[in-house]
């Protein structure tokens, strides 16, 4: 198989499997996650996006608490209204004190936690330092009784929890009826509403001009439950004991600060926070490894074979050799030899030959070896053959002979 067979081959390998992993979370993998996370720009089932739009989308201000900056609550305002939502309130005394002188002013807080916000309410329970009888009540299928508090759907509503596409078992958080009853009514604790008819799902406490209401379940106020008549019903009944001014959002669940960016400035964040640019992501990731792997080592275009490299020189020389040969050129041929005779000469034995032809003589025999009479000969026939113009062929052929002597001679 060629090389371009090879890469076809590999190109159909990869978007075979590309559509067939497409194909294969299309019809097998969830298109949803079912997990509970209570962030405000989550937008699975059970996140608190819708939530938090329709907060957003009044006409009163929203502003957002990061890391618990409650000094940014307005004390000197008496018709605004401070919502957490989220598995647990925390809190130190510092701000529990701050968020009390706020209620006290006449402002409302709204806190759904599946754990009882301690930190705050203990202010209110000299006998105790917590509130007992706080539990989990295992089910799939509960009902929020409405039927005694004011509200605009004073019914039951049914919840129930699912899970992919099945309902399931979950732990739902309540304060027991008959604790109320014989306890915390007397520090003036409001049940609200109730969950399966015998516990407390949501309480709210005077304080001030204002009022504190906890709830117990934060999931009933995630997007499975918002677009469902049920869900709107219930948050409905529980906006119904807010003020209709500005609202405060305690986003405990982000690491935000107040003169940060927006949370979705990282494009990679904007990425995972949907499902198909994330696979889309990580298919670009795998097409680009693939293509280090098999593209990686350098290339270039193949080399053609050339001819082997020829002395061009000899054939030039030989060329030029028969043309003066064939005019006649024989004193012309008869200098050039002369010169390539003194350029061995002192190329070979480092003599200079500029100097007279005597002393020159002198030199080279005393060099090469060779008798002076014969170098004294070869030098005549130099002068003679290259001074004449009608020197013959034979006496070229003699001067030829000369040096060729001379070669074969010299050391």
């Amino acid at each position: 198989m060629n090389r371009m067979g090879a890469l076809i081959l590999i190109v159909l390998i990869i978007v075979g499997s590309i559509v067939a992993f497409i194909y294969y979370k299309n019809n097998y993998f969830p298109k949803y996650d079912w997990s509970v996370e209570y962030k405000k720009s989550n937008e699975q089932p059970y996140g608190l996006k819708l939530f938090y739009d329709i907060i957003k989308n009044r006409k009163q201000k929203t502003t957002l608490i990061y890391n618990q900056a409650y000094e940014e609550l307005d004390t000197n305002q008496s018709n605004s209204t401070m919502i957490f939502v989220g598995t647990g309130f925390e809190v130190d005394s510092i701000g529990a004190m701050r968020i009390l002188k706020y209620v006290e002013k006449g402002n409302r807080v709204l806190i759904s936690s599946n754990y009882s916000p301690l930190s705050l309410i203990r202010y209110f329970v000299p006998v105790s330092d917590s509130i007992y009888d706080y539990k989990e009540q295992h089910d799939s299928i509960v009902n929020i009784d409405f039927t005694k508090a004011r509200v605009p759907y004073p019914v039951k509503l049914k919840f129930h929890f699912q899970q992919f596409k099945d309902t399931a078992m979950r732990s739902w958080y309540v304060y027991r009826k008959q604790y109320f009853a014989d306890t915390l009514s007397y520090y003036n604790y409001v049940p609200f509403s109730y969950l399966n008819d015998s516990n407390v799902n949501s309480f709210y406490i005077l304080h001030g001009k204002g009022k504190i209401i906890v709830h117990a379940n934060p999931i009933l106020f995630t997007n499975f439950y918002l677009i469902r008549t049920n869900g709107y019903e219930h948050l409905n009944n529980m906006l119904s004991q807010l003020h209709p001014g500005p609202v405060y959002w305690d986003d405990q669940y982000s690491s935000q600060t107040k003169n940060s960016e927006t949370p979705h400035n990282n494009p990679l964040k904007f990425l995972f926070s949907h499902p198909y640019l994330q696979w889309a992501w990580y298919v670009f990731l795998i097409t680009i490894l693939l293509y280090l792997v098999f593209r990686s080592k350098r290339e270039q275009r193949i080399i053609p074979l050339m001819p082997l490299n020829t002395n061009a020189s000899i054939e030039y020389t030989k060329a030029i050799g028969t043309l003066y040969f064939q005019n006649k050129g024989h004193n012309h041929i008869a200098s050039e030899m002369q010169q390539i005779f003194l350029s061995e000469v002192r190329a070979r034995y480092f003599i200079s030959t500029d100097m007279p032809e005597a002393q020159l003589i002198d030199q080279l025999s005393l060099r090469s070896g060779i008798a002076k009479n014969i170098l004294y000969n070869l030098f005549k026939q130099f002068k003679h053959v290259s001074s004449s113009a009608e020197a013959s062929s034979d006496e070229l052929i003699n001067l030829y002979n000369a040096i060729e002597n001379y070669h074969k001679k010299r050391k």
